[in-house]
């Protein structure tokens, strides 16, 4: 029981502390023997822009808008739009906008952001294909600073762009997801200094197109399928935070929920539909793969069992086990009370705790959902 109280403690401290400490190290110590470039694109390469828009009508216009002002020559940015179903204006918002960049392709049904991509796909002839979402803002020189990338590189495979938020409309909610969002980002920038992410922002981010598989359309992380698709082949996934999409924050604990179960349902469907991407050398990122997303989704019941062992080795004499289990649980029960007594998360540290133990609570609720809710959400 000792050795499985050790483990349980190890692991969680690894997947939080400890890995992202080896991540820097290995960063740092490989940043004095070989200087990590950024580079500079000259717009060369093609580049045809993906949208799979469902009910867009509120912010479909000024999406367009923006990416027809990329900083990049107009007759090598294309756009390809894939409507899937909409029940609002959305099309016709997208048909009032005149311009030859622009491809408008209608699904028949709703069927969800996987089978548009696929759609989507068949239509693009560019070198790369650059993905976005439709509802955030992106800055104008992203498209330049991603393409950068693959001019640079042969091996270069796609390129993740970085999701921020803006301070409008937040609160401490908010600021509690704004923080494990920085916490992601270092991780995710460390990562591609070594081998690779195993996984890009879905709101912005380029591969090459002839890299491109079909994914099945029930898929629900996109964004982390495509990816290890291109890391199996042999190709670099970075990341450039230069390349920046604007989100505002989520200030409703109850949305947040909702997108995060939906997630770690993904993460599920992800993993155990292809085991091999966490198998020891069978994925040339299997480590970061394992690291980053298989522990994280499993931690909320490595911590059950250190807390379930804790109790018993207490029980048998071990005092340090009772001490443990009492710092577990008062632990836990900062998120009731915060939703009871708000007040307690202005302090930053309570904040950040908080918004961890709700995340892992989500985490929980994503595996229930993974198990029992077969039906599956196109859109979320």
């Amino acid at each position: 029981m000792n050795t499985i109280f050790i483990i349980s403690i190890l692991v969680l401290f690894y997947t939080f502390i400890g890995y992202p400490l080896i991540l820097f190290l290995l960063v740092n110590r490989k940043s004095k023997n070989n200087e990590f470039n950024v580079p500079v694109g000259n717009r060369e390469l093609t580049i045809t822009a993906v949208i799979i828009a469902c009910n867009e009508e509120s912010v479909i216009k000024d999406k367009i808008t923006n990416i027809l002002s990329f900083d990049y020559p107009a007759e090598k940015l294309k756009v390809i739009i894939v409507d899937d179903a909409s029940t609002d204006d959305t099309v016709s918002i997208i048909q009032s906008i005149t311009s030859d960049r622009i491809k408008l392709l209608s699904a028949n049904k709703r069927s969800g952001k996987a089978s548009g991509l696929n759609m989507a796909m068949q239509h693009v002839t560019s070198d790369l294909v650059l993905m976005l979402d439709a509802r955030q803002s992106v800055l104008v020189t992203a498209a330049k600073d991603l393409a950068s990338w693959f001019e640079q590189g042969e091996k270069v495979g796609a390129v993740s762009g970085e999701l921020q938020f803006k301070k409008e409309g937040s609160n401490d909610t908010s600021e509690g997801i704004d923080g494990y969002w920085r916490y992601e980002k270092l991780i995710r920038k460390a990562e591609a200094k070594l081998t690779g992410v195993p996984g890009v922002t879905g709101a912005i981010y380029m591969m090459r197109t002839s890299l491109y598989q079909p994914i099945p359309a029930d898929t629900i992380l996109d964004d982390v399928l495509i990816p290890m698709n291109i890391s199996a082949k042999g190709y670099w996934v970075g990341f450039d935070e230069r390349a920046i999409a604007w989100d505002i924050p989520s200030n409703d604990l109850a949305k947040e929920k909702s997108r995060k179960t939906r997630t770690i349902k993904g993460n599920y469907q992800l993993w155990l539909r292809n085991i091999s991407f966490s198998m020891p050398f069978c994925h040339p990122i299997w480590c970061q793969y394992m690291s980053h997303k298989v522990l994280r989704i499993i931690a909320p019941y490595i911590a059950i069992v250190s807390l379930v062992t804790s109790l018993i080795l207490g029980n048998d004499g071990f005092v340090a086990g009772y001490y443990y289990a009492v710092l577990f649980i008062v632990g836990i029960m900062m998120f009731p009370i915060s939703l009871i007594f708000p007040n307690i998360l202005k302090q930053s540290l309570l904040r950040l705790w908080i918004s961890f133990v709700a995340l892992n609570w989500f985490n929980m609720l994503g595996l229930y959902h993974y198990v029992f809710d077969k039906k599956q959400q196109a859109w979320k």
